[in-house]
């Protein structure tokens, strides 16, 4: 019993590595949050560009520097089982971003999988338009649907 218990393990440590070197290759910023927006994964990229990895703190916390969740979150319409794709000013450091959340059901709930990528002069087909104000409103920090 032993014996196959460990190969088991072994396999599904190996699946993992697998998974984890698909997701870190991928030229994007990924994390997964609880429902409660604690940080549950963050590809590599995301560490690398946030300087340390963030598992277990409030997503608003460790990308915004926020005491509470950001007013664009969509947390609300992905735990109800919609995928969510949206355009976002970071005021942090001022560049434009294209996200896509989606829900992702692990450990018998639903958690919530962000994705996002840097939106740059050479992906114009990417771009969702946003308007003026809304860039403004979103540097002044208040709600852009």
């Amino acid at each position: 019993m032993a014996a196959g218990h460990q190969r088991l393990m072994d396999a599904w440590r190996e699946l993992w590595g697998q998974y984890k070197a698909i997701i870190d290759a991928f030229d994007a910023l990924v994390y997964i949050c609880s429902a409660s927006c604690e940080i549950e994964f963050v590809n590599r990229h995301l560490a690398e560009m946030l300087g340390y990895s963030p598992l277990g703190q409030k997503c608003y916390q460790a990308f915004y520097n926020l005491d509470h969740p950001c007013n664009r979150c969509p947390k609300e319409k992905v735990l109800r089982g919609e995928t969510i794709r949206q355009n976002f000013f970071n005021p942090r450091n001022y560049r434009t971003y294209y996200q896509v959340a989606t829900p992702l059901y692990l450990k018998g709930e639903t958690l919530m999988m962000m994705t996002i990528q840097y939106l740059s002069a050479n992906c114009p087909s990417q771009v969702i338009p946003m308007e003026p104000e809304k860039v403004a409103e979103e540097m002044a920090g208040r709600h852009v649907a």
